[in-house]
């Protein structure tokens, strides 16, 4: 997790960008690419990047690799998105400029602890989902699933791209699980939520969690149910052992993937 005042600083960043290449609709990465003379190639690539930023004398050139997901789809997107922070953030850029960094690949999965990653990330979220048009859209409403999907349809995001933003706006406390084969990739939170550490023994999902239950049984829920703080959470106060949340799954059989979406009621 980034501090909060370097989040805002990378969120300004983006939106500012966002608005003035992209003022109307959805944010299209290409049209920044080309207005500022970045040129771009989409390929197969296998498993070498998922996206890669060059320099040479001065010029910029990304590479998009498109042998998982097609030019125009949401992880696509996010990785175009993602290589741009590393041109529009200043540090980024003079490193590249500078030799600092040579040129080397990104992967589109969330779970790089490199600073110089995770802020990319960062930027490539708050790029494709600007923080003003998202509170606009989010104004009043309630916080629930049905809105995740909601704003990723609109602005043609991953739901965990979406989520990624979402937890930076103050609308609701939200923590995200990536599991595999019933073991924690990664997980993150937004600054207010109120619990930091997963329950024990650390890197194995709980058992009586959603994702807990599809791992040990195959059983799959399509609607988001209620858990409580204990099933998920290490440290939970006696009184709040009951303290009610929200999960929400989503599933890939092929991957023996997870994403829980956790939040309070």
């Amino acid at each position: 997790m980034l501090p909060k005042i370097r989040e805002a600083e990378l969120s300004e960043l983006a939106e500012t960008i966002a608005d003035i290449y992209c003022p109307d609709g959805i944010v299209l990465p290409e049209v920044i690419a080309e207005r500022k003379k970045i040129s771009y190639c989409y390929g197969s690539y296998g498993g070498a990047f998922d996206g890669l930023i060059e320099q040479e004398h001065n010029s910029f050139h990304i590479f998009i690799n498109i042998q998982k997901s097609p030019a125009e789809s949401p992880r696509s997107r996010f990785t175009f998105a993602h290589e741009l922070g590393h041109y529009f953030i200043d540090e980024h850029r003079q490193a590249l400029l500078n030799g600092k960094t040579p040129s080397h690949p990104s992967f589109t999965n969330f779970s790089s602890k490199n600073l110089v990653e995770v802020e990319a990330d960062y930027f490539a979220s708050s790029l494709l989902l600007p923080e003003t048009r998202i509170k606009r859209d989010c104004h009043k409403k309630k916080f629930n699933f049905a809105l995740i999907e909601e704003l990723a349809r609109k602005y043609n995001t991953s739901i965990t791209a979406t989520v990624i933003k979402l937890m930076t706006i103050d609308k609701h406390p939200i923590m995200l699980v990536c599991s595999i084969a019933g073991k924690i990739k990664w997980f993150k939170f937004s600054h207010d939520f109120p619990y930091k550490w997963l329950k024990k023994p650390y890197g194995t999902v709980p058992k009586n969690t959603l994702a807990g239950v599809y791992f040990k049984t195959g059983e799959k829920f399509d609607e988001e149910l209620p858990i409580t703080a204990n099933d998920w959470f290490e440290n939970v106060w006696d009184k709040d052992v009951d303290r009610s949340f929200f999960e929400k799954c989503i599933y890939s059989d092929r991957n023996q993937f997870v994403l829980s979406i956790i939040w309070e009621e």
